[in-house]
């Protein structure tokens, strides 16, 4: 029973990893062109627009927000062209990125923008609530964009916690025991069970002691710990 419980756990994270891998490549092909936009010298705000096409483009599948956010650029402005939707029904975000303004949105405070910037690593940021473009738990799939090495700020895409739990949820019912996907911090993104819905938080200590590691380990009360490969998510299972 043991090894059929590993076995199906491996293939849960391998799952997740794929899907996040997906969203991965969808960030990372938008940073490219991002950065091709930077090769001749530093362009104005307004020259993100030719981003436009490879961003709507992006939208669909799992895959509901997408776009790229940089630094103040030669006029001075942040760039900013980022979509949500659907291929058939989308819309443009827009933020107030003015620091004067009384509506103004720090996007240098969020996890999604300043990991990617403080690391020159990727980032998964969530599960949390997007008040911002959707209202909806969401995870976050973001990328550093670079200028000559320095950094000039994030491609990412935006998918659905729901949606993300409903690619899982054949992989989740064949683990046959209860089962979450966390965070590094303990925040359920997909669960089996009423105990672990999306949001929720992990409260054993010794569980979120063992997250931070990101080692695979069978813990106090035949508790397993599987990490999906490099990203900081975790599968829990219990007996």
């Amino acid at each position: 029973m043991g090894q059929t419980i590993t076995s199906e756990t491996t293939a849960l994270a391998a799952r997740v990893t794929t899907l996040a891998e997906a969203a991965f490549a969808t960030a990372d092909g938008l940073r490219r062109r991002a950065e091709d936009l930077f090769t001749g010298g530093r362009p104005a705000s307004a020259d993100l627009a030719v981003l436009r096409p490879w961003v709507t483009e992006a939208l669909g599948g799992l895959i509901n927000g997408a776009g790229v956010i940089t630094v103040p650029l030669a006029d001075g402005r942040p760039g900013l062209e980022w979509w949500m939707g659907s291929p058939a029904q989308r819309s443009r975000l827009t933020l107030d990125l003015d620091p004067a303004s009384d509506t103004f949105v720090d996007v240098g405070r969020q996890p999604w923008y300043s990991v990617p910037r403080d690391t020159g690593r990727r980032h998964v940021t969530g599960p949390y609530v997007d008040y911002v473009c959707a209202e909806q738990y969401a995870l976050t799939f973001t990328v550093p964009v670079t200028d000559h090495g320095t950094f000039a700020g994030i491609a990412g895409a935006d998918v659905f916690v729901g949606d993300f739990e409903r690619a899982l949820r054949p992989a989740l019912r064949a683990v046959g025991t209860p089962v979450a996907l966390v965070n590094t911090h303990g925040r359920v993104v997909a669960g089996s069970t009423a105990h672990h819905l999306a949001g929720s938080l992990i409260r054993d200590a010794h569980i979120r002691t063992a997250l931070l590691t990101a080692l695979p380990a069978v813990l106090p009360g035949g508790v397993r710990l599987t990490p999906c490969g490099t990203l900081p998510l975790a599968v829990l299972t219990w007996p």
